[in-house]
């Protein structure tokens, strides 16, 4: 996602100390009152989580090869509580970072701006790690806020000669160094990292000051409501290879997975089900494959002390004409449930239906019949499972929760007479709802605290829970073949009459959808080994496919050579996309020549934790815990996937554990 949305609430009561300064100055200018305002207006002291007292936000920006990341650190602090934002960042020659701090929410209309008419000075609390970490500094008013050359850059060497000291320091900007900002109408303050290198630096108590006397004391937060203690949440794992698990000749593997559970607190398996059907692509009479090893697995598991899923699902699930299959899946668990003793036994069905990777999901005109059918049949199949006696929770991406806006409209589904968002009717129907939250880091604008809150917020007016997931496996790349398309109008309809729309796979090849705003290309993911036979199948099926949704289709009216070249373009400003290579293939049937390009996608570093190391998960992970713990309807974490996070908090390289569409519970 190229945008986050903001929490609709703040984390904590706004009316602390740093928020009534603002608030008494606003009101008192606003009524006539004499007195005169504070001495000093604090505006982020970061004891209110990813908001200050006001709403507004935090985040860093960044173009690779350059990054910047941030922490709320409760350890390096001006005072024996609380915390201070921590700045870590990498700084090349090439691409940019730094940090962004707004005064109030930006996404509010219309905006509203900070008046620091009756103050003299910027004023801010800083320390680095190592010292004589530098930055440039940024107050941005209404009118330089889309002007980015009209804005005046303080070095702040010019403040501190030597650069930040290893020990707190006030540093006091007048505002008169600023040129001629509008005071009245401040919008947010920037902090750029212009030099090259590496930089770890601590900021507390930015705010605005009427001298450059002595500063008071840090607001202490010791009143403030107090999260869930880290480490102790509920948490949860998903297992895709089962195979190594259940294999009594395999023994090693199933006692390292349970010795692991222990020293990481996991308290529920998301434990993939696989299933034997009879006949191929059929519904009926399903059953568990190898039922003796999920015994054993299972009863191992509970005298652990372990819940454990049976976890299920694939996309095409979410189309009405496929819920025999999910309700077929359901039966099977049942039926296994009914012939094992109790202690080998699944405690509940976890379902990953995941209808935003099918074809047509991202037809505007469709979309909301999958997302229909995915509540239809998660309400079936959740039916099901309690009359079973067993629970029913789901998977969802946290977007399915839009704080408002555009993205909000998209996803709201009429549900049996009720208007809401696909996420909000799942909560209602669900016994619980694990979000994949997936980011790497806790904090911030686009944090896993932000894309988690509106979810929490609706879960909490439900009196329902939502487990937050995150992400600790990096997908490799690759590479997608795709023919030159057709612009969208005309690319819709034609998908429609293919019986494609609700496929993930052409031919046993995945197929993948490129959009440049202007046309709409398939492709089709290139084997990572290719044999002269598997080039000729996937020429064979990418001509099949131009046939249909192809401009070749039409020479007449589209033509592929301009086309490539609005592809090449955005592709280019696509980060998850990388390199641009046309090419061109000869239908075998026709004889037409067909021209299309090849690029390879990559899954982005900020999805997932993969490669950041123990220390930096836990912290976040410890971060989501106590900003989220303060919230009812939180239910813990959960973590994608054993593997993965085995070798995050191990070290080495271990068996990738990559899903299988078998695992998957695919027929």
């Amino acid at each position: 996602m190229n945008s986050f949305d903001l929490p609709s609430k703040r984390l904590t009561d706004p009316m602390k100390p740093a928020g009534l300064a603002v608030l008494f100055m606003c009101c008192s200018f606003a009524l006539g009152v004499a007195e005169p305002p504070p001495r000093a207006m604090v505006v982020w002291d970061f004891e209110d989580g990813i908001t200050n007292p006001l709403g507004g936000q935090y985040n860093t920006y960044q173009r690779e090869p350059s990054w910047a990341r941030t922490y709320l650190d409760p350890r390096v602090t001006r005072t024996p509580r609380g915390h201070a934002l921590r700045v870590t960042a990498h700084r090349e020659a090439e691409g940019f970072c730094g940090l962004w701090l707004d005064f109030y929410p930006a996404a509010e209309a219309p905006r509203q701006h900070l008046d620091a008419t009756p103050y003299r000075y910027l004023s801010f609390w800083a320390k680095g790690q190592k010292g004589g970490e530098d930055f440039e500094i940024e107050l941005i008013d209404e009118a330089t806020l889309d002007d980015e050359e009209a804005r005046v850059r303080r070095p702040l060497r010019a403040y501190l000669p030597r650069g930040l000291s290893t020990t707190w320091q006030q540093i006091l900007i007048p505002l008169a160094d600023f040129g001629r900002i509008q005071r009245q109408r401040l919008v947010k303050v920037t902090l750029n990292l212009s030099r090259r290198g590496d930089y770890r630096f601590y900021l507390d108590d930015l705010g605005f000051r009427r001298d450059a006397g002595a500063s008071p004391e840090p607001r202490d937060p010791s009143g403030s409501a107090s999260g869930a203690a880290q480490g102790t949440a509920h948490r949860a794992l998903w297992a895709w290879n089962t195979k190594p698990l259940l294999d009594p000749d395999q023994p090693e593997a199933a006692n390292r997975f349970f010795a692991f559970c222990a020293s990481h607190q996991i308290q529920r398996i998301y434990l993939a089900a696989e299933f034997d059907w009879p006949t191929a692509g059929s519904p009926s009479a399903g059953r568990l494959r190898n039922p003796e090893g999920y015994r054993a697995f299972l009863a191992r598991a509970h005298q652990q002390g372990l819940k454990v899923d049976g976890l299920a699902g694939t996309p095409e699930w979410a189309v009405c004409e496929n819920h025999a299959h999910a309700l077929a899946a359901v039966d099977a668990i049942l039926a296994f449930n009914e012939a094992s003793p109790a202690g080998g036994r699944l405690d509940g069905i976890h379902f990953d239906v995941e209808p935003y990777t099918l074809m047509g999901y991202s037809d505007p005109s469709y979309r909301p019949e999958i997302l229909l059918g995915l509540l239809e049949m998660n309400e079936k199949c959740a039916g099901r499972a309690r009359a079973g006696g067993l629970s029913f929770s789901c998977d969802v991406p946290s977007w399915f929760y839009p704080g408002g806006g555009l993205e909000r409209d998209r996803l709201m589904v009429n549900f049996k007479g009720e208007e809401k968002t696909v996420g909000e009717h799942l909560t209602d129907m669900l016994d619980s709802v694990t979000i994949m939250d997936y980011t790497n880091r806790a904090d911030g604008a686009g944090g896993i605290i932000a894309r988690g809150l509106p979810a929490l917020h609706y879960a909490a007016s439900r009196k329902k829970k939502i487990v937050v997931g995150v992400e600790t496996f990096s997908e490799g790349e690759k590479s997608v073949a795709f023919v030159c398309g057709l612009p969208a109008e005309e690319f819709w309809p034609r998908l429609a009459r293919t019986g494609l729309r609700n496929q993930l796979f052409y031919e046993d090849f995945r197929m993948s959808l490129c959009s440049d705003d202007v046309n709409l290309h398939i492709g089709l993911a290139e084997p990572r080994e290719m044999t002269p036979e598997k080039r000729t199948a996937l020429e064979t099926a990418l001509a099949r496919l131009a046939r249909q949704l192809g401009a070749s289709s039409d020479p007449e009216r589209y033509f592929p050579f301009e086309m490539l070249g609005v592809a090449r373009a955005a592709l280019a400003e696509n980060p998850d996309w990388k390199g641009f290579e046309p090419f061109e293939i000869t239908d075998p049937e026709t004889g037409k020549r067909i021209q299309g390009f090849r690029s390879v996608h990559r899954m982005l570093p900020s999805i997932t934790f993969h490669g950041l190391g123990r220390e930096v998960f836990q912290e976040e992970v410890d971060s989501t815990i106590e900003w989220l713990g303060r919230h009812a309807s939180f239910g813990g974490v959960a973590i994608h996937f054993y593997e993965s996070f085995r070798e995050l908090m191990e070290g080495g390289n271990q068996e990738s554990g990559v899903r299988s569409r078998e695992s998957a519970g695919k027929k």
